[in-house]
């Protein structure tokens, strides 16, 4: 390859270079928005559990056996939703798909174990 063709070459590489570049950043951006999808999905069914438990919590007066199971159930809701908006926090740093894959597994190994452990807790009693 002459002086001309090692020129082009470069350029060539630089082009498809840039396109990588490109492409990790769409990647980046993607895992961004995804994210923020997560969080409000999060958020708006944090909404709905809140106004639940706020009806529940009127009951109470009437039928006051639900307080302990409410506050225990209560409890469980608020672990679960930690869990779900610190999957969306990491899921914004996601820089490719190999991470995307390792978050959503810790995410299912999480929500697993949480389960098993609220479900050992209120059967306990």
């Amino acid at each position: 390859m002459g002086r001309s063709g090692t020129k082009q070459f470069a350029r060539a590489l630089n082009r498809g270079g840039g396109a990588v570049v490109e492409a990790d950043e769409d990647q980046q951006q993607f895992f961004r928005d995804l994210a923020a999808t997560a969080r409000q999905t999060v958020e708006e069914v944090r909404g709905f559990e809140e106004n639940y438990f706020s009806v529940l919590q009127g009951a109470i007066f009437t039928l006051p056996w639900i307080a302990n199971t409410s506050t225990r159930l209560q409890s469980y809701i608020e672990q679960d939703f930690h869990a779900a908006f610190e999957f969306a926090r990491d899921l914004s740093q996601a820089k490719n798909f190999q991470e995307f894959a390792r978050i959503n597994t810790e995410y299912v190994q999480k929500c697993v174990e949480l389960s098993y452990a609220q479900a050992r807790d209120f059967f306990r009693q």
